[in-house]
């Protein structure tokens, strides 16, 4: 199965699976914003969950069209979801270079994810 990008309750998910090409993060980005357009017209918060467990390579491209996004989209938070350090460190270093690092967090552990993402 491939990436998917669903409301589930109140938070949009992306669920991003295999290796990652910038048509299939422009496919990812198109689902979450009108899904985000969507949440906004019903006057509801915008909590995204960006669910990077199955994340497999991502190309130098991708990973610029992710922080462009990033910077674009209207949310009120982003939780990224993964594990391991390195992934963490690129993470980090992506939600800095978004601009929007005060309302994106990475994570982990998915119950502290959803806990943060609910602070609102």
């Amino acid at each position: 199965m491939g990436n998917r990008v669903f409301l589930n309750q109140d938070i949009i998910e992306i669920m991003v699976v295999g290796d990652q090409t910038v048509a299939s993060v422009e496919r990812m980005g198109r689902d979450t914003s009108r899904l985000l357009a969507e949440q906004r017209q019903a006057g509801k918060s915008c909590l995204v969950l960006d669910n990077v467990l199955e994340i497999g390579q991502v190309g130098v491209d991708a990973r610029k069209l992710v922080v462009d996004l990033a910077r674009r989209f209207d949310y009120d938070r982003l939780a990224l979801l993964g594990k391991g350090s390195l992934l963490r460190l690129g993470a980090n270093l992506m939600l800095r270079a978004t601009g929007k690092a005060y309302k994106m967090r990475y994570f982990d552990d998915r119950a502290a994810a959803l806990k943060w993402l609910h602070k609102i």
